[in-house]
């Protein structure tokens, strides 16, 4: 933004005030849309509840969650090890570690972590492994924060969706 770019680490970018223009001092939260209907979750550490839950206590979107992806797969040869390598970062506190299964969920184990940025900065990993026969494997990677949160195998829900960090995978064919 244009003079001025709010980044707040560890928030969500609907708090990067995109254009500065004027800056109140209040003692009480903000009233307006973004901050009233539009950008809430409900109070809880995982922001979350059940469908058609009444009576929960919603609170402004604040605190990320740990997040990981993965976006490089060499391709897969049975015996031969497979480069696996992603990015993930820890939310509102530092990621701690990102694991890898390969197995659908059943096992895992560590990921190595690239260059550490700062606590809450984005981190690349990386990891492989060897396919022992042709097939199709599912790879998922999971992270975890120093605040003890780790991504959850499935989904939480909030009625606008946010906060999504459950594990996602992705499946190779081994030839």
């Amino acid at each position: 933004g244009f003079p001025l770019r709010l980044v707040v680490p560890g928030w969500y970018a609907t708090y990067w005030v995109k254009m500065v223009t004027e800056i109140e001092v209040t003692n009480h939260p903000g009233t307006g849309f973004w901050m009233t209907p539009a950008y809430m979750v409900p109070d809880n550490r995982a922001g979350a509840m059940i469908p058609g839950e009444v009576g929960v206590k919603m609170v402004p979107i604040s605190a990320m969650v740990p997040r990981s992806f993965i976006n490089t797969v060499d391709k897969a040869t049975a015996g031969k090890p497979v480069a696996l390598k992603g990015f993930a970062f820890g939310g509102n506190s530092a990621l701690t570690t990102v694991q890898i299964s390969t197995d659908g969920g059943t096992t895992w184990h560590p990921a190595r972590l690239g260059k550490n940025w700062g606590e809450y900065g984005a981190r690349e990993w990386a990891s492989s492994f060897t396919p022992p026969k042709a097939g199709t494997y599912r790879v998922m990677a999971k992270a975890s924060n120093a605040a003890g949160l780790e991504q959850p195998m499935e989904g939480r829900w909030n009625p606008g969706g946010f906060m999504y960090n459950a594990i996602e995978h992705i499946d190779i064919q081994a030839s």
